[in-house]
């Protein structure tokens, strides 16, 4: 995907561009795995996968660029502003952050629909992301009585699921949202809040709970973000996994059927290539798809060929 001639790109809710060369330029020092930054990008500042790598570049060219101690290399701040930040910061000079939260109306929404849960009424959600996301990450920050949190847990997956359908809804016709939109940027921070209440689902006595819980960021990764084979793979074996500790084996080998079925394309792509980021992630779940079957089920001629190509494509891209 490219950016437009004004470099700029779209950001999860609540970041900003500054934090984003921040938390590189403090990668870099740190020696990070390439593997880790990119789940960082593509998570927490919601970037598809080839705007996650532009930054990356744009971040360093930017440290070049002032080590050249030329101030006519300085980057245009419009044309491209990551560049123009990460050669600021280097030099030691100021940059305004320009992050922006939830604004006061709806922080207020957000409290009145946990107020609603705290004393028992039926959940309503939302379908405003900003509001939903408060929602839950207030309720996840929570101490209150285990009752009462239950209850603002359940709200704050209802607000979740609400604001998902309006995005999916949005939508029309398209299979899943476009790279880098509105509705990409706010499927993926739905589908990190939605994975934050999962977790405090699974700690609660009632194991179907955190299946429920996953089975809401399924709908959000496959609608909103479908064309990621990573993304989807990673939700869909962290749900058969869930179902497999339930005690349900075969439905867990049956749900994990359409990766082998659906990932082998990514399988062909690099045939003879070595795979990169994502699609070495996509790879993994396809190997992990295969051997959660063959556990369940045993071995056979066909998975045992998806098994060995997908094994060799990864050896490609720990060697090349």
């Amino acid at each position: 995907m490219e950016w437009t001639d004004e470099m700029t790109v779209r950001l999860a809710r609540g970041t900003s561009a500054p934090a984003l060369v921040r938390y590189l330029r403090s990668a870099v020092e740190e020696e990070t795995s390439r593997r880790d930054v990119l789940a960082v990008l593509t998570e927490r500042f919601a970037l598809p996968f080839d705007d996650a790598r532009l930054a990356m570049d744009r971040v360093a060219g930017g440290v070049v660029r002032a080590a050249s101690g030329n101030p006519a290399n300085e980057p245009d701040p419009d044309k491209d502003p990551l560049a123009w930040i990460s050669y600021r910061l280097e030099l030691g000079l100021p940059v305004d952050d320009d992050a922006v939260g939830p604004s006061p109306d709806e922080r207020a929404s957000a409290e009145a629909l946990l107020a609603r849960a705290r004393r028992g009424k039926a959940p309503t959600g939302t379908e405003e992301v900003a509001v939903a996301l408060e929602v839950a990450r207030l309720a996840v920050a929570s101490r209150e009585p285990d009752r009462v949190r239950f209850h603002l847990l359940i709200e704050a997956a209802t607000a979740l699921s609400v604001a998902a359908e309006a995005c999916i809804a949005r939508l029309g016709q398209r299979p899943c949202a476009p790279e880098g939109s509105q509705e990409w940027v706010d499927g993926v921070a739905l589908a990190v809040a939605a994975r934050r209440i999962t977790a405090e689902f699974a700690a609660q006595p009632d194991p179907q709970l955190e299946q429920q819980g996953l089975g809401l960021v399924g709908r959000i990764v496959t609608r909103l973000l479908g064309q990621s084979h990573a993304l989807v793979g990673r939700v869909m074996l962290e749900s058969a996994r869930c179902m497999r500790r339930n005690g349900d084996p075969g439905r867990a080998a049956a749900h994990v059927e359409a990766v082998v079925a659906d990932f082998q394309v990514v399988l062909d792509w690099f045939e003879g290539d070595a795979p990169f980021d994502e699609h070495v992630i996509a790879l993994e779940y396809l190997l992990a798809a295969v051997e959660l079957i063959v556990e369940v089920r045993g071995s056979s001629p066909e998975l045992d060929a998806v098994g060995n190509r997908t094994r060799q494509a990864l050896a490609r891209a720990s060697t090349e």
